[in-house]
């Protein structure tokens, strides 16, 4: 092996020197001034003889040469030495400057690029950390700026694989208006722990994992668990989007008690269920997850305690009260005769966290205005599926807990995956017809329809590409509603769609409800990574245990065609151990409006057909 010389060990330790970046160049080079110009200073002493000054007055001068190479055009010629001395620090300072020139542009432009990449460290407090970047994040997005609409600033800070500036772009373009909130983009690898660390998770206050497939999440999750256990922040939490049930319990494992792990399907497949056998019902629950209009809070109020459940929301005119949180753990539409405790939180819909403000005294209701006691007759309903995919068995099962003995569900599409299917045995309510058939074929549509279903309910092909699931969807809103226009037919229709903008254009066919199944994961996962306690109260609304949301007839709780205000509709829901949140109105053309948490003080006229909304366990 050959030996290593002086200029081996010279030029190896240069290399590791320049390696170093700009500064560490910029300090050499100021190293090589500074030995030029002491050596120049003390050899023009020496040659002048002290006649143009000390040594000290030389290093000056030689300062000044190596500064402004024009500085040498006022010397005295008449010792060529000190001219010769002069003249060559002049020239190393004309090649020094240029050289620190360089390395300062140099520096300068890495420096952008890294900013560019997106690779510095995010200095905020009680942020929210988003963690990959697609359609569902500009959704989250959406919610989040609208959640911080009564804050003066909040931050959220998104980190992906993708490009800074591209994601810095779309966001741009399709949110050009941020309001309060500030966002913040940041290129790294969101299963990377130095990655996430960038985004400054120990000053967050939570972290919204949003990978698009499971494992990706999972290793995301672990990241971030192991990420707030080492920086103490014990406050901040995740929030992880899982789509696949069997990788959930995973993830839960690796959140390591810090996760709420988001299993969309499920929640999906119940709203689907929930808006079939109950038109507008879709409109009810994107009314509560979005922070448009009214939405689901959590606030201790103390002048209620000592109150029972039952008169809380006579002190309320512009909330409803739906249950209360004790303990950490969130009960909805708990006994009529529960007493609030001083460390309870109410559980409210509000327009807003600041709008809730008890009145003095609790309003009166009217109870000459209540209609008598009467039950609810389920009727068997027959509905039709078009399409397919991983939905459909979790929809089904759902509808089953709901529906009425014998009713009947046809799944109609052009191939049918068996194990969409949920077998027949394990159904006690509903009777299955599966049918291969071309749905998009008008006569197959057409002898599908003339059997005259009470619900419709659209699925899209889980692969196909957004766009042409959504086109596929109008085709056949279009026929549906062109058959039902010319054979006097009336029934409900429920979409799934795939985009926000593809709804709007669906409009025109008056489908009575629309599961965008994208924008709700979106809004759901905004709540909970705004307020943990969402988790379990969403959990439960959605959930065919314990109370949930329904729609009951209005004529069952208050008199019809006379005014009644909805204190008087609250109070007498609590008969039934239920709690009154909204109404459903019905217009003209069979078209209805949807009201959540109305002004309780002010009057409305309810009719036969109209419904109230309620949080209720059956």
């Amino acid at each position: 092996m050959k030996k290593t010389n002086f200029c081996d060990k010279l030029r190896y330790s240069f290399d590791n020197l320049m390696s170093k970046g700009t500064l560490s160049l910029i300090l050499l080079l100021a190293a090589i001034t500074a030995g030029i110009i002491v050596v120049a200073g003390i050899v023009a002493a020496c040659l002048n003889g002290g006649e143009f000054g000390n040594a000290f007055e030389m290093m000056w001068v030689s300062l000044m040469h190596t500064l402004d190479a024009g500085t040498i055009a006022g010397d005295e010629t008449s010792n060529i030495g000190f001219i010769i001395v002069m003249s060559v620090v002049t020239l190393c300072g004309i090649f020094i400057t240029s050289m620190l020139i360089g390395v300062i542009g140099a520096g300068l432009e890495e420096k952008m690029e890294s900013l560019r990449k997106g690779h510095s460290l995010v200095i905020e407090n009680n942020h929210v950390i988003i963690l990959g970047f697609n359609e569902n994040a500009i959704n989250i997005i959406r919610e989040l700026i609208m959640a911080n609409e009564n804050q003066k600033k909040g931050v959220i800070v998104v980190m992906d694989s993708k490009d800074k500036t591209e994601m810095e772009d779309t966001i741009s373009q399709r949110i050009p208006q941020t309001k309060t909130t500030h966002i913040i983009c940041r290129s790294g690898n969101i299963d990377n722990i130095s990655d996430i660390e960038i985004c400054s998770p120990a000053t967050c206050r939570s972290i919204i994992v949003n990978a698009d497939d499971d494992f990706m999440s999972i290793k995301a999750v672990l990241a971030c668990a192991t990420v707030l256990e080492e920086s103490d922040n014990a406050d901040a939490y995740i929030t992880a989007l899982i789509h696949s049930e069997q990788n959930a319990e995973a993830a839960r494992i690796a959140g390591n008690g810090k996760a709420e792990i988001f299993y969309y399907q499920s929640s999906i497949a119940r709203i689907m269920a929930h808006t079939c056998r109950q038109p507008g019902m879709s409109t009810v629950f994107n009314t509560l997850l979005s922070y448009e209009g009214d939405e689901i809070y959590v606030e201790q109020i103390p002048e209620v305690v000592g109150k029972s459940m039952a008169e809380v929301n006579m002190y309320f005119d512009k909330s409803t009260a739906i249950g209360i949180v004790r303990n950490g753990e969130p009960m909805l539409n708990p006994p009529a005769d529960t007493m609030i405790d001083a460390s309870d939180k109410i559980v409210f819909i509000a327009e807003d966290d600041d709008t809730t403000v008890p009145l003095a005294q609790p309003a009166a209701a009217k109870s000459e205005l209540f209609a008598d006691k009467k039950e609810d007759t389920a009727v068997a309903r027959n509905t039709l599926i078009l399409g397919n995919n991983d939905l459909l068995g979790q929809v089904i099962t759902e509808m089953d807990c709901y529906s009425a003995k014998g009713s009947v569900i046809t799944i109609a599409s052009e191939k049918i995956d068996k194990e969409f299917v949920p077998k027949q045995r394990g159904l006690k309510n509903i009777k299955l017809d599966v049918q291969e058939c071309n749905i998009f074929e008008r006569a197959e549509l057409e002898k599908l329809v003339s059997e005259k279903p009470d619900n419709i309910l659209i699925l899209t092909d889980s692969s196909d590409a957004d766009d042409e699931a959504d086109s596929k969807t109008l085709l056949l809103l279009l026929h549906i509603r062109d058959i039902a226009r010319k054979n006097d037919f009336h029934f409900t229709v429920t979409s799934e769609m795939r985009s926000v903008e593809n709804q709007e254009l669906a409009q025109v066919t008056k489908v009575t409800d629309f599961i965008i199944s994208s924008n709700i994961t979106a809004l759901m996962m905004a709540q909970i990574s705004q307020t943990r306690e969402q988790f379990v109260i969403l959990d439960d609304l959605l959930s065919d245990s314990g109370s949930e949301l329904y729609m009951k007839n209005a004529s069952r709780y208050v008199k019809t065609d006379v005014p009644v205000d909805f204190y008087t509709v609250c109070a007498s829901a609590v008969r039934y151990g239920e709690i009154a949140i909204g109404y459903k109105k019905v217009l003209a053309e069979g078209k209805f409006e949807i009201v959540i948490n109305p002004l309780k003080s002010k009057e409305i006229t309810l009719s036969k057909e109209d419904s109230l909304i309620l949080v209720a366990e059956d």
